[in-house]
């Protein structure tokens, strides 16, 4: 009798990982050096064959001069199948450098949260691809990290069986520079949107942009969520309504014919 008590135990004890890493990935399990090398591909957790045609990639609206110290930045991990049958995934992500976690990390509701301080994952409404593929975004604050710093991006491909076999593990990481110029010598954005946190109206305006174009407004997650035209009678103000649109924040494009590219974060705040 005892020996039976004993065995539902350990069953339970065995399953219950197994549950709770669908609503995201315990802390330390992204392969960093702040993680110890460990990922999620365990004895009780997941294992399986190496990848076939899946993908894992990393992407920041970080300029390409670099970021700036006590700035949010918005960074996205995303996973592809790429044709392979998969029908769950998750990721954990974490920035560090010189041995230490680097910035301040926040979560986007329903799509990330933050585990332990350090370490981003998904949540438990999103692991589920959509035509073979998921992205997640999550801000980052850089504080005053170092002039380089790297993100670690470990992401789990399930094959949803239930069991801890037939996954794919795959890492990943991009490193981050910082913009050592002084202020004077820094490019200045002359994309000017304001009130930036916006209500109901933005006003846009840009005094190089004397051609035609397209404003492109992007939530977070990389869906467009309001276009319009831009015209080079513009360039000293086009108002634009945003009193529709959720609040939080948001990426605004400004692509002119030419090729030529603005881009500002938009912060709505009903």
């Amino acid at each position: 009798m005892k020996t039976r008590v004993l065995f539902v135990i350990s069953i339970l004890v065995f399953s219950f990982p197994a549950l709770t890493y669908k609503n995201g990935a315990p802390a330390g399990k992204t392969g960093s050096p702040k993680s110890n090398n460990n990922t999620c591909f365990t004895a009780y957790c997941h294992s399986g064959p190496s990848a076939s045609s899946e993908t894992i990639s990393i992407s920041s609206n970080i300029p390409t001069d670099g970021f700036i110290s006590n700035t949010d930045y918005s960074i996205t991990v995303t996973s592809k199948s790429n044709g392979a049958s998969i029908p769950t995934m998750g990721f954990e992500s974490s920035i560090e450098s010189l041995g230490q976690h680097q910035g301040v990390m926040s979560g986007i509701s329903g799509i990330s949260q933050v585990k332990s301080t350090n370490f981003i994952t998904h949540t438990s409404g999103s692991n589920s691809p959509s035509a073979g593929e998921k992205s997640w975004s999550f801000i980052w604050n850089s504080g005053s990290s170092p002039d380089s710093v790297i993100v670690y991006a470990a992401g789990i491909f399930a094959n949803g069986n239930n069991a801890p076999s037939g996954d794919v593990l795959l890492l990943n990481t991009q490193t981050l520079k910082k913009n050592t110029l002084s202020v004077g010598e820094r490019f200045i954005n002359p994309l000017i949107i304001y009130p930036n946190p916006a209500n109901n109206y933005i006003n846009i305006a840009n005094q190089k942009a004397n051609q035609k174009g397209t404003i492109i407004l992007r939530n977070l997650s990389g869906k467009t969520v309001l276009k319009s035209d831009w015209k080079p009678i513009d360039q000293v103000g086009k108002l634009i309504d945003v009193s529709e649109l959720p609040n939080g924040w948001y990426h605004l494009h400004l692509v002119l014919e030419n090729g030529q590219k603005f881009e500002e974060k938009l912060n709505i705040s009903h």
